[in-house]
């Protein structure tokens, strides 16, 4: 396994047509110098099939030879969104259909500097039969080069790049192709039309009636649109990873995403294109919301950064100097978090486009970056201990953090944004980071059989959509012991029928547990609320509407805690009821919009509003639910780490055959702080030099902004 999946430490080399041929030799060369292991090139469609029947391959065979002679191992990476001219004078009809009725014509962008981008819609029988070609032309012809480590079939899948940020007049594809290919999705989801109509809520008489959903209003189609696009961008991976594992068996092969910063809406489900991948990969910083969504959706799978960002910039933002100490901050966090990899983007600064002259590990000439240096160093420290820490494992998961493209799709419905959506996402995971309280994301395809077994906490962030099957399983789950924390209006929308529940919690829940959102209403409408910018997502007759009505209310509100404290809410509040609440905060001092009760065996946390939207003001809120619920899962941090002061230092320890073997521990702060920490081991620091020798509890004092990876022996 090892051979077939090393340690990954090297760069994107070559994305045609630069760096110029005359680089090659010395940037080669030199990369071997630093000690690198890997190199990444582009195969790119419209580049090297520049005629139906001729294939251009030379300069890609010219660099394979020098990779070879280097002893540099090379991932192929596969770009197929530059598609030939000659593919759309053979099919006019393949191009991209925006909502408007705009025909996407293709075009070159600073990332993709040859043209042809976004290439054609993803349901075109004729594309897919040329792209296909394509990837078996180039596998045959690579697949025995003795350089050759891995393939890559797709860089940072997404729909059309200028819909990342998804827009509705700007989202793609409403061809065709893919109208008939939605309506057969229908029919395989709902069956019968009828069935289809009772969801919907609608009167078709003929499938070929169906309308294409435009407007994001009616919620329940368009959702199911976009999950059809997700599903064909599925498809489109699988048949990727099949070409390879058809003609090139002997070399693994994965795609990478970009996790976060990508959605839903307008990109790919992490989570199912993970699923056929032999490893998986991605495009990522430092920090533990990227690498935390890769490692959960690669579901054991050996993961890589094979698109390190530490150099971004662009001709009028260069990349910030960077030095061993901040490099450090940056990789080794993902290490902890169970990446086993790197390569970046990239080696040499490119000359063409706007990205230049940033992103290189060396300057436009070749010539050493302080990060050059700060690469090799790290790299001659780390290389020793890779063999082990490939097969090293973080802690199992304790904590759950629930993650739903359907969810996802249905925030983009309601405020027109997925941003909101996100920002509460990342402050649970900041909260339990450095809280040191190992947690995963998981998502509805992981609440069957046993894959939630290890779990004693789940957390719901904004989760307003649910199906009746999601929440009977989330019940079961809690009735056996688990606990739930949720935000407000849980199932509030009911996927499974279409239609927005009429009691909160909704899909069963509310009666299951005993638990009503008595009233609610938007924090907008409370005049205790802290004044702020209304959501974009605001309708303009309900924007008119509170401006008439000289609303005084805001994004933020108080809520009074048992304890005294007044903590901050955000966007929804809702007041609770119900038989055996232990009411836990509230807005008004009447009723209870924060509570407890104990469900079977387990114990569900109730908040009726949005802590993690509201983090962005003043994560107290948060930090008070949330340790309320560790307590009554009985979770502690990582050996039981303690902090002078709290959520500043994270440690990660990663074991071999559940023997503890490497931690790593880092100091967010520029200050000092003292640590106590539970440990019997000598530690040895990889990087600093810093050993301890542990005899049970353990202090030490660690400098600001410490990032270290120990050995323990």
């Amino acid at each position: 396994m090892t051979e077939r999946y090393p340690f990954l430490f090297g760069a994107q080399y070559y994305r045609a047509p630069t760096p110029e041929p005359e680089c090659w030799p010395q940037d080669l060369a030199r990369m071997r110098e630093l000690g690198f292991t890997d190199v990444k090139f582009w195969v790119q469609w419209r580049w090297s099939h520049r005629a139906p029947d001729t294939f251009f391959f030379d300069d890609l065979d010219q660099l394979m030879d020098l990779a070879a002679a280097n002893e540099l191992r090379v991932t192929l990476n596969t770009i197929l969104d530059v598609a030939p001219v000659w593919l759309y004078e053979r099919y006019p009809d393949a191009r991209q259909l925006d909502n408007a009725g705009h025909v996407v014509e293709p075009y070159a962008v600073s990332h993709r500097q040859l043209g042809g981008h976004p290439g054609p819609c993803y349901n075109h029988a004729g594309a897919q039969e040329a792209r296909q070609g394509f990837m078996e032309a180039a596998v045959r012809h690579f697949s025995d080069h003795p350089a050759l480590l891995m393939w890559d079939v797709w860089n940072e899948p997404e729909m059309a790049f200028h819909q990342r940020s998804p827009q509705m007049p700007t989202l793609v594809c409403y061809c065709a192709s893919c109208r008939q290919g939605f309506l057969g999705w229908l029919q395989q989801k709902y069956v019968t039309l009828e069935r289809m109509n009772q969801v919907w809520g609608r009167c078709y008489t003929a499938w070929p009636q169906v309308e294409m959903p435009r407007v994001a209003g009616t919620i329940t189609d368009f959702i199911d649109w976009r999950e059809f696009h997700l599903d064909s961008m599925t498809r489109e991976a699988q048949w990727r990873l099949d070409v390879v594992a058809t003609h090139d068996p002997h070399h693994a092969r994965y795609l990478h995403i970009v996790p976060y910063w990508f959605n839903a809406v307008t990109c790919v489900d992490n989570f199912a294109v993970a699923a056929p991948c032999e490893v998986f990969a991605a495009t990522m910083n430092g920090g533990p919301v990227m690498a935390s969504e890769v490692i959960s959706a690669g579901m054991g799978k050996r993961c890589y950064n094979v698109e390190s960002h530490i150099n971004s910039g662009c001709t009028d933002l260069h990349q910030a100097v960077v030095d061993e100490p901040a490099l450090r901050a940056n990789l080794l966090p993902q290490i902890g978090l169970g990446v086993k990899g790197f390569l970046f983007w990239q080696y040499r600064a490119e000359t063409l486009g706007m990205e230049a002259p940033a992103w290189g590990l060396v300057r436009p000439d070749g010539s050493d970056r302080p990060v050059t240096r700060a690469a090799r160093h790290l790299w001659s420290h780390l290389a020793p201990v890779t063999p082990e820490l490939l097969e090293a494992l973080p802690t199992p998961a304790s904590v759950g953090l629930w993650t739903s493209r359907k969810n996802e799709i249905f925030h983009f419905c309601t405020q027109n944004t997925v941003q909101n959506h996100a920002s509460a996402l990342e402050a649970y995971i900041t909260a339990l980071y450095w809280r040191n309280i190992p947690f995963r994301w998981i998502n509805e395809t992981l609440l069957t059989g046993d894959a939630l077994a290890q779990l004693k906490l789940i957390i719901l962030p904004s989760c307003y959509y649910l199906t009746e099957e999601q929440a009977a399983a989330l019940d079961r789950w809690v009735r056996a012991g688990g606990v739930l924390l949720n935000e407000a209006h849980l199932a509030g929308y009911n996927g499974s029928t279409g239609r927005h529940s009429r009691t909160v919690p909704g899909c069963g829940l509310g009666d299951l547990w005993g638990i009503r959102e008595t009233e609610s209403t938007s924090s907008f409408n409370l005049p205790e609320a802290l004044r702020h910018t209304l959501e974009a997502g605001m309708t303009e007759d309900v924007r008119k509407a509170m401006e008439t009505q000289g609303v005084a209310g805001g994004k933020y509100f108080p809520i009074r805690l048992a304890d005294g404290s007044m903590v901050w809410g955000a966007h929804r509040y809702a007041t609770l009821g119900g038989e055996g609440l232990i009411p836990l905060g509230s807005h008004d001092g009447i009723s209870p919009c924060l509570a407890g009760k104990m469900i079977g065996a387990g114990h569900v946390i109730y908040c009726g509003t949005n802590f993690g939207q509201a983090a962005a003001h003043d994560s107290s809120g948060l930090q008070a639910m949330l340790q309320i619920a560790l307590d009554l899962a009985d979770l502690r941090p990582t050996r039981d780490l303690q902090v002078d002061t709290p959520h500043s230092v994270h440690l990660d320890v990663l074991s071999i055959n559940a023997k503890p073997r490497f931690a790593v521990l880092i100091n967010n702060s520029d200050q000092p702080r003292q640590i106590c920490l539970l440990g019997d081991e000598s530690w040895r620091g990889v990087f600093t030099g810093t050993c301890w020798s542990m005899n049970g509890e353990f202090a030490a004092t660690i400098p600001g902004g410490f990032a270290e990876m120990f050995v323990l022996e």
